[in-house]
């Protein structure tokens, strides 16, 4: 089971904001960032490079929840991907 660390809220718009979330198993550590609108629906990204996207051109994600249980118990039991896998990952795309 993953421990679930909330690193920042950065509000939008009232009632929308980005939830930035550390997750950790042992010594294996994952960012992720959650888009809240109105605390009735919320979008799982990756990573920041996702969400822009959502945010810009409105790319909607894969993973999408309508309550905040089933949102924190994906988190609490999702593959870790550790955060240097994640940025090597970036890499290879823009490569």
């Amino acid at each position: 089971m993953n421990k679930i660390t909330l690193i920042n809220i950065e509000f939008l718009r009232p009632k929308r904001c980005v939830e930035t979330y550390e997750l950790s198993i042992m010594d294996e550590k994952e960012i992720c960032y959650i888009y809240n609108y109105e605390d009735k629906f919320y979008r799982y990204f990756r990573t920041l490079r996702s969400l822009m996207n959502y945010l810009k051109d409105r790319i909607e994600p894969k993973i999408k929840f309508k309550e905040k249980n089933e949102m924190m118990e994906f988190l609490r039991y999702k593959n870790i991907i550790t955060i240097n896998q994640t940025e090597d990952g970036l890499v290879e795309v823009e490569v």
